[in-house]
């Protein structure tokens, strides 16, 4: 039976850097992209390479989408034993709180913590069926709230919320077996998000987060990692 990786936003930047990387390790590997073209342009990519990468429409900010998807993928592919959180906005640059909206702020929640709390929800009766699953949320520092700072405002707030939620996640699902659920911090990365004058190549910073996506049993979950250490909440 084929292992199974999820890759959400796996169709550019880090997203699609992981999912070269877990479609190498021999993971049929599919990317959800809110826009199915890209998505399934990235996809034809790697099979032409003879790597298993499929691609489905996953809009992440939609509980239907969500749904949705996973229902597909679990019909189509019988299982999922990763699920890598990578889709995700910074929409504010360094604005801090009395600069943005309300709008601003609630898109950057509906995406960054609550598209991740939806695709949570939505996998976790799969791999409590199977006792197996690893989820990787793909966080931030700026979301620590032992490093919380001024600018960034709604990044930041959303990314603390997502640190919250893998903390709740991992602790609801522990109790069902070998389910991991853990943060990683990337870095900052040479994407669209951020920036060409980043430290860091997607290559590299991809690394990381699949790293977490292969704990062994006896490996952590609640975790938040950087560079394959453990950094303060």
């Amino acid at each position: 039976m084929n292992k199974v990786a999820v890759v959400t936003g796996g169709n550019r930047g880090l997203g699609l850097a992981a999912t070269r990387q877990l479609a190498e390790l021999g993971y049929l590997t599919v990317i959800g992209s809110r826009d199915v073209n890209a998505g399934a342009g990235v996809a034809g990519a790697f099979r032409s390479e003879q790597l298993a990468v499929y691609a489905s429409q996953l809009d992440i900010s939609d509980s239907r989408s969500v749904d949705a998807f996973f229902e597909h993928v679990i019909e189509e592919y019988g299982r999922v034993d990763i699920l890598l959180n990578s889709a995700g906005v910074y929409l504010e640059g360094a604005k801090g709180f009395r600069e943005i909206d309300e709008a601003t702020l609630l898109e950057s929640i509906n995406v960054n913590t609550i598209g991740a709390w939806r695709t949570c929800k939505a996998v976790a009766p799969h791999m409590i069926r199977q006792s197996y699953g690893r989820i990787v949320n793909v966080s931030s520092g700026w979301g620590a709230l032992a490093d919380m700072n001024a600018n960034a405002a709604a990044y930041r707030i959303s990314k603390a919320g997502l640190n919250a939620l893998t903390r709740i996640v991992a602790a609801d699902l522990a109790k069902y077996g070998d389910i991991k659920v853990n943060a990683v911090c990337p870095g900052w990365i040479r994407t669209r998000m951020g920036g060409a004058d980043a430290e860091l190549d997607a290559d590299e910073a991809a690394t990381h987060v699949v790293w977490a996506a292969l704990f062994g049993e006896n490996g952590p979950t609640g975790g938040f990692f950087k560079f394959r250490k453990s950094i303060a909440w």
